[in-house]
């Protein structure tokens, strides 16, 4: 699209790259089901932000409050993404590129931590906002592998439950030219988003933006909101 946007996602790829965490679980949950809050609607969003800095945070490890004594098998050192929300926090490990393979949201009281959530069907990136407003979901933008990071998906996860919800996502698919480097020659393909971005709106509101990697005005990003059942 412009020069400005592409810079933008160049930005995003390579601060994934330098965003990493890592922490203990347990559980033994997925988000790869169906659930009571994959039922919402889905509604475009054509003069949505398409700037992916709004869809992901530059603070990768909130501060522990100074009068929780966190267990000794849980360890928040500098390589730690740690998000935390009222009396919840959310840790995990990540692998090279900034993705999360084995995540956990556990609940703090009187130096113990109990788990409401854990997450290890695949990965999610570390630098998206996971909470919502109010503390009592997270989101999750997923793909199977990190050799899979053009099929994502996106589940919301009650924690007063932990139930997972996978919602199906509106159509998101793009128009590519391939030429054959040997012979030359033009194809016609199509490809999935490259990037799932989300937000929260509110308690209710989910923002999604998916795009390639880079864009132009023929292959500009879909903005779509996600609301809540």
């Amino acid at each position: 699209m412009h020069r400005k946007k592409i810079l933008a996602l160049s930005l995003v790829l390579a601060l994934s790259l330098a965003l990493c965490a890592c922490g203990e679980s347990g559980g033994n949950d997925t988000a790869d089901q169906a659930g009571p809050l994959s039922g919402g609607t889905w509604t475009e969003q054509p003069d949505g932000s398409t700037d992916p800095m709004e869809y992901m945070t530059t603070i990768l490890q909130d501060d522990i409050p100074e009068d929780w004594t966190l267990p000794e098998d849980v360890t928040i050192g500098s390589q730690t993404r740690v998000e935390i929300q009222g009396d919840k926090i959310l840790y995990g490990e990540t692998i090279d590129g900034g993705l999360i393979q084995d995540l956990t949201v556990a609940q703090y009281a009187d130096g113990s931590l109990t788990t409401l959530y854990h997450f290890d069907g695949g990965v999610v990136r570390s630098w998206q906002q996971f909470f919502s407003p109010d503390g009592s979901k997270i989101v999750l933008a997923w793909a199977p592998s990190a050799e899979e990071t053009d099929q994502w998906n996106l589940s919301v996860v009650d924690l007063s439950t932990g139930e997972a919800s996978m919602v199906d996502l509106p159509e998101m698919t793009f128009p590519v030219t391939i030429t054959n480097e040997e012979t030359g020659e033009t194809s016609e393909e199509t490809k999935n988003a490259e990037l799932l971005l989300v937000k929260w709106q509110d308690d209710s509101n989910l923002v999604v933006l998916g795009s390639l990697q880079n864009y132009s005005t023929t292959q500009a990003p879909y903005i779509w909101l996600y609301t809540l059942p």
